[in-house]
């Protein structure tokens, strides 16, 4: 029985061809680029197992993990964590010594001292009260009634209790319907008295505080 032949097409003379086989049952292959390819692949699957780059790689990650091993281990004895904490020690004792011992705070009320400059008086305008010594306090309170409705005192200072001079700004009025004045003064000058601006019969009385 003849042996069976196979045919393939020549795509390029368009006619059909024995395929044929070496002594070995080889195909021989011809083509150049398919040559070149299995050249290529067999040569890298050859270095797969020797290839010195994997090796150097494999140096350079073991260097890296000493490297992160030898930084952790520091972290338990690292002496600048010691030297920190004992900054704050100091920090923190310093601040104790700071608040250490007792706060004194007066529960005692303000200063106060209050008297009369006119009684049920009858006053001419013009007239001046007796002088007050405010110099041991910061403000003062004057209040009192006019038998004028429309009447008022002045304030007049004075630093050594023998010149006194108007405080323009400091002039209470009395309340038109009821005759009571009342007003708040800075003692900027360490003493002070009233002068009653109209004829009237007043009552005028001052409170001092610190």
């Amino acid at each position: 029985m003849p042996g069976s032949m196979l045919h393939v097409r020549d795509s390029v003379n368009h006619k059909n061809k024995v395929l044929e086989v070496d002594g070995s049952m080889q195909l021989s292959v011809k083509d150049v680029t398919a040559q070149s390819s299995l050249s290529n692949i067999d040569s890298a699957c050859a270095n797969i197992s020797s290839d010195q780059a994997t090796a150097t790689l494999q140096t350079a990650g073991n260097s890296s993990l000493s490297t992160i091993q030898s930084s952790v281990a520091n972290i338990s004895s690292d002496q600048a964590t010691a030297t920190n904490q004992n900054t704050a020690n100091l920090s923190l004792a310093n601040i104790d010594s700071a608040l250490a011992g007792t706060l004194t705070v007066s529960s005692s009320a303000p200063a106060r001292s209050s008297g009369s400059l006119a009684s049920a008086v009858s006053k001419t305008a013009g007239d001046l009260s007796a002088s007050v010594d405010g110099s041991s306090h910061r403000k003062c309170a004057i209040f009192g009634s006019c038998s004028v409705n429309s009447g008022s005192v002045k304030v007049h200072i004075s630093h050594d209790n023998t010149n006194f001079y108007e405080d323009n700004q400091a002039q209470i009025y009395a309340n038109y319907s009821s005759g009571h004045f009342a007003g708040n003064i800075e003692l900027n000058a360490p003493y002070f008295k009233l002068e009653f601006m109209d004829t009237a019969t007043y009552t005028a009385e001052y409170s001092l505080i610190d």
